[in-house]
Formats: C-alpha cells, sequence, structure tokens
C-alpha cells in the first residue's frame, strides 16, 4: 500500500524535489513523524482479544511497529507492519471453516491498515505544503 502526493502545485514539487536533494535529514524526519501518527491510527482501529486464563489479547496491535525509513533510490520507504502470522486475515478478513472442513462463512476484515491511509490521503498534501512552508521560512 501507498500514496503518492497529489495536491502539490508545480513550484512546491519542485521545492519538495530540493529538499529531498539537498536535506534528507528533514525528509527523514518528517516522514518518521508522519509514520508514528499513521502508526497511532492503525493501532486504534486494531481489534483486541478479550484477555483469559490460556491467552493475552492484543498482541497483534502490540506487534504492529514503525520499521523505519529507508532510503531506495530517489525514493524514502517507510515500512510499517506486524510479524504476526494472522494480521492479513484481521486486515482482509476470512473464511471459516467447520470441524468437517467446509466454508461456512466469511468474517470481514478491519482494514485498520488501509482505512487510516486513505484518511491520511486527505490532509498530507496540506501536511506536506506546511512543512515546505515552514523550511522556507526557516522554522525547522
Amino acid at each position: 500500500m501507498g500514496f503518492e502526493l497529489e495536491g502539490l502545485d508545480i513550484f512546491e514539487r519542485m521545492l519538495l524535489q530540493r529538499v529531498i536533494r539537498e536535506m534528507p535529514d528533514k525528509v527523514e524526519r518528517k516522514l518518521t513523524e508522519l509514520a508514528y501518527r499513521y502508526l497511532a491510527d492503525v493501532k486504534r482501529l486494531t481489534p483486541v482479544a478479550e484477555n483469559t486464563p490460556t491467552r493475552k489479547g492484543g498482541t497483534l496491535r502490540d506487534s504492529i511497529r514503525v520499521d523505519g525509513v529507508k532510503r531506495v533510490g530517489d525514493e524514502f520507504v517507510v515500512v510499517i507492519g506486524s510479524n504476526v502470522h494472522y494480521a492479513p486475515h484481521i486486515e482482509y478478513g476470512h473464511r471459516i471453516k467447520n470441524k468437517a472442513g467446509e466454508y461456512v462463512g466469511f468474517v470481514q476484515g478491519f482494514h485498520m491498515f488501509e482505512i487510516p491511509l486513505k484518511q491520511m490521503e486527505e490532509w498530507i498534501d496540506q501536511d506536506i505544503k506546511q512543512w515546505l512552508q515552514d523550511i522556507v521560512e526557516g522554522r525547522v
């Protein structure tokens, strides 16, 4: 999953490219900030099973982490995810089998990664514009 910045005008795109080239540390700090904002929203939407005597709830939520910001060629990549094997089933949903091995239903997914990403697309352009303005004015 990912997205492109669509709401920047030509000047802002050129300025962003220059900042990426000349101030990669500032870009990395900004992307880290955005990643942790996204992470908070993902965790807020992640379901938590109730604690029982044999099982502790919250394993999935606790496993979701920011893996850092990496530079891959001309792009920065932020990896956020979980190492819990059942995470995709909770995100996208899964089929239900009975004891005979027949599929008897479907559990809808929670889309805890997808929903915050779509929400972020609504405000990210304005956030980046303000960040670029702060750089130009020396506030960052």
